[in-house]
């Protein structure tokens, strides 16, 4: 994993090992990025379709099967058999997963039944990238980004995207690298290998995310008690704290524009 140096306008997230399905931080740092969750009819079907089509794993974990990729997972939970409202009509929009060729991979989408939103085209952070939905409402950015690879990034559209990036950079710290998204968008690094990226909606306040086709973004942190402050003074708190046996315990929170997140500690 590359690791950027420290600068005095930047906080840097320390390095992590993979402990089941979190990625744990070493002591006293940062929040590290884990994961995205996708809310969907069938968890086992979902999985089998996003690992044929853009890599990773498949592991077996809760509440349904995760697609392991090096610096992160993207998770599955069940709506009850039922189409959850589609992620481009939420605050968070879409992932970002970069491929070795964005050609083949969008036809390959569209043989697996994927709705093709744009054909590949020069993107702003990569060379080539196109956007496809799954059969179940679920955005994605496909990308050539061989620096970034994997779970590439989350990207959140926002009616004020200032204060969200600000809001990000002050409860989970990161890099905020002002150059990549050429003034279109906030850019920030989280792990030194994911990305989030902040736009202004053109289209105003978005519906929030919790219960949409990506449910929720995860960050797993050193200490829940240690966390909890440092939320609270940035005007959330959680709906939700509960052990997450074995091995973690979680919190539960909206926030900004309804970004819903799930936080994780690794627990002896």
């Amino acid at each position: 994993m590359p690791i950027r140096k420290p600068s005095t306008i930047v906080r840097i997230i320390g390095s992590f090992t993979l402990v089941w399905l979190v990625f744990s931080p070493t002591a006293s740092a940062e929040p590290v990025f884990s994961h995205v969750h996708m809310r969907v009819p069938d968890t086992e079907k979902a999985a089998e379709w996003h690992e044929e089509l853009l890599g990773g794993e498949i592991r077996p974990g809760g509440p349904g099967p995760f697609i392991h990729h090096h610096n992160g997972w993207v998770g599955t939970m069940s709506n009850d058999g039922e189409i959850a409202p589609p992620s481009d009509e939420s605050v968070i929009d879409h992932f970002g997963i970069a491929v070795t060729d964005v050609h083949a991979t969008v036809e390959r989408a569209r043989a697996m039944g994927a709705e093709i939103k744009t054909e590949p085209y020069p993107g702003i952070t990569a060379p080539i990238v196109a956007f496809i939905v799954d059969p179940w409402g679920v955005q994605v950015e496909i990308m050539n980004d061989p620096e970034y690879l994997g779970i590439n990034h989350i990207h959140i559209f926002a009616s004020d995207a200032d204060s969200v990036k600000d809001w990000f950079i002050e409860v989970f710290g990161g890099e905020l690298v002002v150059e990549r998204g050429k003034g279109k968008f906030h850019t920030i690094l989280y792990g030194g290998n994911t990305w989030v990226q902040v736009t202004q909606s053109p289209d105003g306040q978005r519906s929030p995310s919790r219960n949409r086709a990506i449910d929720h973004m995860g960050f797993t942190v050193d200490s829940l008690d240690e966390f909890r402050p440092i939320l609270i003074a940035s005007g959330y708190e959680p709906y939700l704290e509960r052990a997450n046996p074995p091995g973690s315990d979680l919190m539960f929170f909206e926030g900004p524009e309804g970004i819903h997140f799930e936080i994780q500690e690794v627990v002896d």
